[in-house]
């Protein structure tokens, strides 16, 4: 029955992006060499295809669009913001950032991140965010971003969640693409991997051995939590 819904939903939403364009971002052979260029020569709702590199850049996403990272041989594809402000800044609604190393952000409290989100509605997920101030950033009033099968890793603080009713797994409703999301994910519920939160001496215990952390990772003071943590690496 879920099988039959999936392929039902999955025209519907492949009409609702009937007009975007693809774009592709690459060392050579691509439409752009850098990923800024891309989103400022793109248009709502288009995707745009990174290729395996390294990409020394702070990224600014204010467009409703598709990123996503792909393994062209080497790997997943490297943003590096050298050490000044955020990596990836998200400050369109709807919007979905995949398949990418994020690292290198500035040092700043201010909130400096591998990923800053500023808006609402987005996805991120299958990203590897590592040594960044914070690994994820989401500002006040920020709400129903869903983050999923991230590795968030030696980051100063892993995560920083002002926002509300953020979701930080597969298991809870919501409708729309982010509800299609969790079916396709199947019955097995699915958080992030945190390097600060997979071990029994930082809190993680795994007494069924499901590769999931017993007890939810609270982010900062709640209410948000990841009720599914994983204790070893997605991706």
């Amino acid at each position: 029955m879920r099988a039959c819904l999936i392929l039902m939903l999955i025209p519907i939403l492949v009409l609702g992006y009937a007009d975007a364009s693809k774009v592709t971002v690459g060392p050579k052979d691509a439409d752009y060499s850098h990923i800024q260029q891309a989103i400022d020569n793109s248009s709502q709702g288009d995707i745009i295809d990174v290729q395996s590199g390294l990409y020394r850049e702070n990224v600014f996403i204010y467009k409703a669009l598709t990123l996503e990272g792909i393994d062209t041989g080497s790997g997943l594809p490297v943003v590096d913001a050298g050490g000044s402000g955020s990596v990836i800044s998200i400050t369109s609604n709807d919007t979905i950032v995949e398949g990418f190393n994020v690292t290198g952000s500035g040092g700043c409290g201010c909130g400096n991140a591998g990923i800053k989100v500023q808006s609402s509605n987005n996805i991120v997920r299958g990203n590897i965010i590592y040594k960044n101030k914070y690994g994820i950033y989401i500002e006040s009033g920020c709400e129903n971003n869903t983050f999923l099968s991230n590795d968030l890793l030696n980051n100063d603080i892993a995560v920083s969640d002002r926002g509300f009713n953020n979701r930080w797994n597969a298991s809870a409703p919501s409708g729309g693409l982010q509800g299609l999301l969790a079916m396709i994910g199947g019955s097995q519920p699915l958080g992030n991997h945190y390097s600060d939160y997979d071990e029994a001496t930082e809190g993680c215990n795994d007494t069924n051995q499901d590769k999931i952390c017993d007890q939810p990772r609270i982010m900062g003071g709640g209410p948000d939590k990841d009720d599914y943590p994983v204790i070893s690496s997605l991706n």
